[in-house]
């Protein structure tokens, strides 16, 4: 999964940018222009048979941008000041390709999450990135940076996310954490989130029945470039000494069970 973030790095001026607006109104979210020019243009719920890219890495990068905007749109950011997270113009993530140690981890990122090298099940640290995402209010102002990192984890062909964020000083910025409350053994509580995430192209218009599909909650949609799949998501989420956990994974080779597994195992770190 190489470069995913080269587009953080400003060298062809990209910008990943989600934005979240109330959920009876259209959410969109406008990443970089090279990338895909409307990744979310529609998305009311909270809410890859892939067709995938014909360049691997391509795909990766897509990825990870659509976790980012799950981040965002899945907690409806409009219920909290920040309604828009978006890379800092100029700024380059740091990425790690081996294994970081907790100091490496903390002068790089200048936080100290927890993350784990392998997990039981066999899931492996692929690579990581590290850097800073500015949040900003309705107006477009910055009314926070937030601290974040990115942990891809394989098995095989399959990959699993980790994404968390450092939740700015006034906590009260970042909205509350939805979805089914599951409490773990070691009594902290996580929330799981499913749904299906019909990708479209960025000119594909809606059919009836597609309207339909999103107002009842059978799919989610995003539109850019020439996209055309469909991915199930599954996402495990939580809090915990100020730092924002999200545990994704964008294939079928993971159960709900095993994903409480894995977070239960981050936690306990």
């Amino acid at each position: 999964m190489e470069d995913i973030f080269e587009m953080a790095d400003y060298h062809d001026a990209q910008q990943v940018e989600t934005e979240c607006i109330k959920k009876e109104e259209a959410e969109k979210i406008s990443p970089s222009e090279n990338m895909f020019e409307e990744i979310h243009r529609s998305i009311q719920h909270r809410n890859k048979e892939e067709h995938y890219m014909k360049s691997a890495k391509r795909t990766k990068k897509i990825l990870v941008a659509f976790i980012l905007a799950v981040l965002t749109t899945a907690t409806c950011f409009a219920a909290s000041q920040i309604i828009s997270i978006t890379s800092v113009p100029g700024y380059a993530f740091n990425k790690f390709e081996s294994y970081p140690s907790d100091k490496q981890m903390q002068k790089a990122a200048e936080f100290l999450p927890k993350y784990v090298e392998q997990f039981e099940n066999g899931y492996a640290f692929e690579e990581a990135f590290v850097g800073k995402l500015e949040g900003k209010d309705e107006g477009k102002n910055q009314v926070a940076m937030i601290k974040s990192a990115e942990f891809t984890y394989m098995k095989g062909d399959s990959e699993l996310y980790l994404y968390v964020m450092e939740k700015p000083q006034n906590s009260t910025e970042f909205p509350p954490l939805e979805g089914e409350e599951i409490a773990l053994t070691d009594a902290q509580t996580v929330f799981y989130d499913d749904y299906l995430n019909k990708f479209k192209p960025g000119d594909y218009v809606m059919t009836e029945q597609d309207k339909i599909d999103e107002a009842n909650g059978t799919y989610v949609f995003s539109f850019g470039e020439d996209f055309d799949f469909i991915k199930h998501i599954q996402m495990i989420e939580w809090e915990e000494d100020g730092i924002r956990y999200s545990l994704n994974c964008l294939d079928e080779k993971l159960t709900k069970e095993a994903l409480l597994e894995m977070a239960e195992e981050i936690i306990k770190k």
